[in-house]
């Protein structure tokens, strides 16, 4: 028999009932009236339709959410004809569980109709409980979880309960309310608020929120309330509570509440009640009932009628109690068609504040029908008094303009034009057919373009049609800004021009609400003129001119400055505008000062009393400098009240007077302090130059005296010499301040030979010294240059006045240290440092900054105790100033000082190719070096110059040392090449040091012996002590390099001593020209003692004759004064060489003279003369001078006749 469908299609409705759509009657439609079942669990079975209804039922109640069915067959078979065997696997699953069940069953067809009779459910691996269905313990606990966790994921809040007892004792809570509240778990919760539900609420809270809840209660069962929950660390959250009455399972009755955490939208709340509160205006809603009573309204509605809400209770809530009475029946009418309509109510109308003040308001209102069907406006409204106001003021401002506009048809020369700018066209239009620009009905642009092209100026042009531009025009008048005034130059139509005022104003029409624009135009040429020629006059004297109205305090300004009191002639405030520049362009005290003088009360009192007044005060101008200004005040109509304040700019003559004024105070200053210092230098130099005198006169009378006494006469020359030499020095500083005062000193630009110069300075300072038993060191830079270019001369007097005055303000057994070094080079000129140590008296910091100045000593003992005339240190400082230097000191008193001293000097041809070249003709590189001084400067500075030349140096500080080190190398088997020994050292001095050295030794080393003094007085001894060599100090790195050479046999270095020269001029004759008897005594004495033939003359009128009647080589040279009478030297010696005499051109003249300035010395070699010699006359210089002339000449007259 085929199998038919109806038996599988049973069994799936019959399951399909069951558990999807767990209907009850349509499940037992398939089953027949003896049906049995057995079920998964023990003694889960039925017998009989009626059981199985009672287990469905039960079944269907437990679990009423349908099931999601999987069915699938495993088995199936037909046990009999019309009996039927099935066996199915059934996945059911819904929202509280999901489990596996396999059916099995029997199905018999009666009547054609299939119906169960027996089916049995199992569960696969899964162990159950007697009377479970499917399981049914699983099942519970299952639905139970599965409710709990939807519960608590559903539900928008926490849940909790507490029974209905005093301080409602603690019931349950849920996890979403503990996290609310900040708690961990349910026993942290009940014993933090003592097991009573109370406890959690704020102690504020808890009295009404007992009452609203029994009260809710009693009435329905149920309560809504919110209030402030305590959470665990003490804050506090607002919640909305939503609570039920019901019973627990002990039969307790309680209550269960859901809690929904609010603080956020109470704070939404509270805000938007301060926004409500807050809001500009009035916000209330009333009733639509006769009188529009209020029902609640913000604050502003009641600060704006002026009312208390008490107040404003007690008269009813109404809000046509505050109604204008004139306003009430239309306002009536528009709510009343509001309420028909639907549509926002606006409406201006009259509200009478407390106390009868009427006020005009803009107000809102909008019907909204509440859930009982009750109908309300929702109204707001804001003050518009104001705005009425100028409505007002705007209709009577615009109505006066009609008026003004309708009188001035009637004149003549005027243009006037009327605008509706907001319709863009000309309404009305009145003119001289020459002037015109427009016409009616034109647009606003057309006109304006117009207007802009008749004026003569690309500026006015410009600025007509930009300030005029429609748009810009309109957005001005709702900014405030209605008035526009040009004054421009302007064509007539027939080419003839004037000047124009053409005035805009714009007013609202107040019935149509456009932009109206009002124009004037009037010639006001003659008053331009005017205007133009008061200004021109005006602005010759004056930088501001200003008209005052006291009475109205206005004023009128014409500015000529940048800083004036405003553009030029407007009308604003006075007192308002001479505040704001006040403090804008014056100090406080100039500010205070101005306006004062410009107050109306003091004007008017000073003008009472005198026609004008004036005052000046100092301001600032826009760029920041400041300037004097002189303030002019006077009447012009003093009935009318009109004031004239004229203001010019006094700053170039107040300066000028201030300059004046500090000028002469600092020449009187200047006049004085030369004064003062004049009369002390005088008064010095009166001491200075008569002690020398004194002396010379006094020896001068005891030598004569003492006649035939040689050594006494020996004695008084030999004072007399030091005297003079002094008194020649004196002589010499005021000359040379002189000179520089007067800036007639030139310097020279020579070759300087280093080594020279530094030891020619030395040789001075180190005899001084020695005579004070001060030390003296020079250190020199191993760098330094053979020769260098400037002024050796005044460099070398500069130098040995520093250095004099270190070794005169020295005390015995102090120290002097002279240094040189060399700072910068370029590829010309390179910098000296010279720097002078002392440990000396040291200067005051007070007196340090006058040091350099003329006259300067820091007290008038020091004159007295040291000597000397103030004017040596002026003298060196602008010396070095000269040579592009500068010189500074520095001292503590008691302690000693530094000068430093840096010069400028040029490098010479020849050291630039050495430079280049770069080339040496010696070497020294296995010479070894040992250095042996006390001074650790001095040993750096002696190994420095020795690693120059390519020695290898090392040096110790004392005698003993020296010993130790070569006496320990010695042992060794080696030696020093070289052993450099100072001469003067503590101790073990430097011939004792070479003494024992050189028993050591023996003859292998070279030993020099190095010594800032002569050396003749040790020569002997020191020979004598196995010394090879003395040597000066410093050392040179030419000197070292001669010595070394000569040591070594490379070159003998040539003998320096310079001995006295024994001239003897037998048979020569010279013609001496002097007009002073003694000086000629003087002259022929010195020149006789060299067999020197002399003929005389007292002027140089005489000189000439005699040399013009002489034969050629009668004399042999000339020797001629400068300033004498008849015919000076230098005339004289112009005309010499110019006679006719052979030898007129080439016999020597040399110059005697007191000048001994740079330019004296040009002239006399302009004149024609050889030689310059300042008197007084050294013998030695003289003799010199004479000799090598006279012999250049017999050499020159030799090689001719050899020829």
């Amino acid at each position: 028999m085929a199998i038919t469908i109806d038996e599988r299609q049973t069994v799936q409705l019959f399951c399909r009932a069951w558990f999807q759509e767990r209907n009850l009657e349509k499940t037992l439609s398939f089953l027949a009236e003896d049906i049995k079942f057995v079920g998964t669990g023990m003694g889960e079975t039925a017998q009989g339709k009626k059981m199985m209804m009672e287990y469905l039922r039960q079944d269907i109640n437990e679990i009423q959410e349908p099931f999601h069915m999987d069915f699938s067959v495993i088995h199936e078979q037909y046990l009999a004809a019309g009996i039927f065997s099935q066996a199915a696997d059934l996945t059911l699953i819904n929202s509280m569980y999901m489990w596996h069940l396999r059916f099995f069953f029997t199905l018999k067809c009666t009547g054609g109709k299939w119906q169960v009779v027996c089916f049995h459910a199992a569960e696969p691996g899964s162990s159950q409980q007697g009377g479970e269905h499917y399981p049914q313990t699983l099942v519970v606990e299952n639905v139970m979880k599965q409710r709990n966790d939807l519960l608590n994921e559903s539900i928008a809040g926490g849940m909790m309960g507490g029974y209905i007892e005093p301080g409602f004792p603690f019931y349950f809570i849920n996890r979403r309310m503990l996290e609310y509240l900040g708690y961990g778990n349910e026993a942290e919760f009940v014993e933090d608020i003592g097991g009573l539900i109370t406890n959690c609420m704020h102690p504020d809270d808890r009295k009404r929120i007992d009452e609203e809840v029994e009260q809710q209660l009693a009435c329905k069962g149920e309560y809504v309330v919110e209030y402030r929950m305590k959470r665990k660390d003490g804050s506090y959250i607002w919640v909305h509570d939503i609570g039920r009455q019901m019973t627990d399972e002990d039969g307790r009755p309680a209550i269960t509440s859901v809690c929904i955490d609010i603080t956020v939208r109470k704070k939404a709340q509270d805000e938007v009640m301060h926004i409500y509160n807050n809001v500009p205006g009035a916000v209330f809603r009333c009733r639509y009932d006769a009188c529009f009573s209020i029902l609640d309204a913000n604050d502003g509605f009641f600060e704006f009628l002026n009312y208390t809400r008490k107040e404003f209770e007690d008269m009813g809530n109404r809000f046509f109690s505050v109604i204008h009475p004139e306003d009430v029946d239309a306002l009536r009418g528009k709510l009343g068609a509001g309420l028909a309509d639907g549509n926002t109510i606006n409406n201006d109308n009259r509200v009478i504040c407390k106390g009868g003040e009427v006020k005009w308001v803009s107000l809102k209102a909008q019907m909204l029908k509440e859930e009982t069907g009750e109908q309300y406006f929702y109204c707001v409204f804001v003050d518009i008094t104001e705005e009425k106001q100028l409505q007002s003021r705007v209709r009577e401002l615009y109505e006066k303009e009609l008026e003004y506009f309708a009188e001035l048809s009637s004149s003549e020369g005027s243009t006037q034009g009327r605008f509706n700018i907001t319709k863009n066209v000309l309404e009305n239009y009145m003119t001289d057919p020459n002037a015109a620009i427009s016409h009616v009905g034109a647009t606003y642009q057309e006109t304006i373009f117009n207007l802009a092209a008749s004026a003569v100026e690309v500026s006015d042009r410009e600025q007509i049609l930009s300030v005029l531009d429609r748009e810009k025009v309109l957005e001005d008048y709702s900014a405030g800004n209605v008035d526009y005034r040009f004054e421009y130059l302007r064509r007539r139509s027939d080419k003839s021009l004037f000047w124009a005022s053409t005035n805009f104003r714009s007013y609202l029409n107040p019935e149509t609400g456009d932009v109206i624009v009002f124009f004037y135009t009037f010639d006001i040429t003659e008053q331009k003129l005017k205007e133009q020629l008061l200004h021109k006059i005006a602005s010759l004297d004056y930088d501001v001119i200003v008209e005052i109205d006291i009475k109205k305090d206005i004023f009128r300004g014409l500015t000529f400055a940048s800083s004036g009191l405003g553009p030029a002639w407007q009308e604003l405030h006075f007192q308002e505008k001479i505040r704001r520049t006040a403090e804008s362009f014056m100090n406080e005290a100039a500010a205070q000062e101005y306006l004062k003088q410009l107050d109306y009360d003091y004007m008017q009192d000073m003008l009472g009393q005198q026609e004008a007044y004036t005052f000046s005060l100092e301001m600032c101008d826009e760029d920041g400098s400041i300037r004097t200004k002189r303030f002019q005040v006077f009447y012009i109509n003093k009935e009318l009240g009109r004031v004239c304040l004229a203001r010019t700019d006094v700053t170039d003559v107040v300066q000028k007077e201030q300059k004046q004024k500090e000028e002469l105070a600092a020449a009187l200053v200047a006049a004085e302090q030369a004064n003062a210092a004049k009369s002390d230098f005088l008064s010095r130099m009166s001491h200075e130059i008569r002690t020398p005198m004194n002396a010379i006169i006094g020896m001068s009378a005891i030598a004569a005296q003492s006649i035939g006494d040689d050594e006494q006469v020996e004695d008084c020359i030999s004072k007399i010499g030091i005297s003079s030499r002094f008194l020649l020095s004196l002589i010499n500083d005021i000359l040379d301040m002189s000179r520089i005062e007067s800036g007639k000193m030139l310097l020279k630009n020579e070759k300087i030979p280093t080594e020279e110069f530094i030891n020619g300075v030395n040789s001075i300072c180190y005899s001084q010294a020695a005579a004070k038993n001060v030390e003296y060191e020079c250190i020199v830079d191993p760098v330094l240059d053979d020769y260098y270019i400037g002024d050796a001369m005044k460099l070398q007097q500069v130098l040995i006045n520093i250095l004099s005055n270190a070794i005169k303000f020295t005390g015995e057994g102090g120290r002097v240290t002279f240094s040189v070094e060399q700072r910068q080079r370029t590829k010309n000129d390179v910098v000296l440092r010279f720097i002078v140590n002392d440990t000396g008296v040291g200067m005051s910091e007070e007196f340090l900054p006058h040091i350099f100045e003329p006259f300067s000593q820091e007290s008038t003992g020091t004159t007295a105790l040291y000597g000397g005339t103030g004017l040596g240190l002026a003298i060196s400082k602008n010396i070095v100033d000269m040579m592009d230097g500068r010189i500074t000191v520095r001292s503590i008193k008691e302690i000693g000082t530094e000068f430093m001293v840096d010069v400028k000097l040029g490098i010479s041809e020849e050291e630039k190719q050495r430079h280049n070249q770069r080339k040496q003709d010696y070497n020294f590189s296995h010479l070894k070096t040992l250095v042996v001084d006390d001074d650790v400067a001095v040993c750096e500075g002696a190994v420095a110059t020795l690693k120059e030349i390519g020695i290898k140096a090392e040096w110790v500080d004392s005698g003993r040392k020296a010993v130790d080190r070569v006496e320990i190398l010695w042992a060794e088997g080696r030696y020093y090449d070289m052993i450099l020994i100072d001469w003067k050292m503590p101790g073990m001095d430097g011939i004792e040091t070479a003494r024992r050295i050189r028993r050591i030794v023996g003859p292998e080393v070279t030993i020099i012996i190095m010594t800032a003094y002569d050396w003749i007085a040790i020569e002997h001894e020191a020979k004598l002590a196995g010394v090879n060599l003395l040597m000066s100090k410093p050392m040179f790195k030419s000197s070292l390099v001669s010595a070394f050479t000569k040591v070594l046999g490379k070159k003998e270095e040539e003998a320096r001593q310079t001995e006295d020269v024994d001239y003897d001029f037998a048979g020569k004759r010279v013609l001496l020209v002097e007009d002073n008897a003694i000086n000629t005594e003087v002259a022929v004495m010195l020149l006789e003692s060299r067999n020197f033939a002399v003929d005389t003359a007292e002027n140089g009128l005489r000189a000439l004759e005699k040399f013009s009647k002489s034969e050629e080589g009668y004399y042999n040279a000339i020797l001629m004064d400068i300033r004498m009478p008849l015919m000076d030297g230098l005339t004289a010696a112009t005309n010499i060489r110019h006679l006719s005499n052979k030898d007129a051109k080439y016999v020597p003249i040399i110059a005697m003279t007191a000048n001994a300035f740079d330019d004296d010395i040009e002239k006399s070699k302009a004149a024609g003369m050889n030689a310059h010699l300042a008197k007084p006359i050294e013998p030695k210089r003289l003799y010199q001078i004479l000799y090598d002339f006279i012999q250049e000449r017999e050499n020159a007259q030799d090689s001719q006749n050899g020829e």
